[in-house]
């Protein structure tokens, strides 16, 4: 938390009732929230927060590093305040997203250049079912003999 305030207030955000509020819910979180999430979360808890204020800390937060965003279509961006390298397991059912810790993944070695593209990092994303998901289609699926 401490950290997060002073990157904050570096960059010339003060870090008012609303900030550290929903600093104080992210920095906790393992569920990897959207926005509107955190903003459901936090706002009946703190008069007067702004939908644009948890848009704008939360990309603050990509913006320094301290968060990463993470994307996956057909579903709403998600937050991950984990920085360092780590997986995700995506469910296309339900839209969940948890971690996942592989050190043969983290052994790999990407090129540093790929079609002109400059790679930084990476991360693998794996996308399938959750064990819920899979439970509930496989209740709903006809049974043959």
């Amino acid at each position: 938390m401490a950290g997060a305030a002073a990157a904050l207030r570096e960059r010339g955000l003060p870090l008012t009732v609303q900030r550290r509020r929903l600093l104080e819910r992210f920095l906790l979180c393992t569920d990897h929230p959207a926005a509107e999430t955190l903003y459901a979360d936090v706002a009946p808890l703190v008069p007067g927060l702004s939908r644009a204020t948890v848009y704008r800390t939360l990309e603050t937060l990509v913006e320094l590093g301290l968060a990463v965003r993470i994307g996956h279509p057909g579903w709403e961006v998600r937050y991950d305040p984990r920085i360092e390298r780590h997986h995700h397991l995506v469910c296309d059912g339900c839209g969940a997203v948890s971690d996942h810790e592989s050190a043969a993944l983290d052994a790999l070695r990407p090129p540093r250049r790929i079609a002109g593209f400059a790679v930084r990092d990476f991360s693998v994303q794996f996308r399938g079912l959750c064990v819920c998901c899979t439970r509930l289609r496989s209740k709903r699926a006809p049974h043959t003999r």
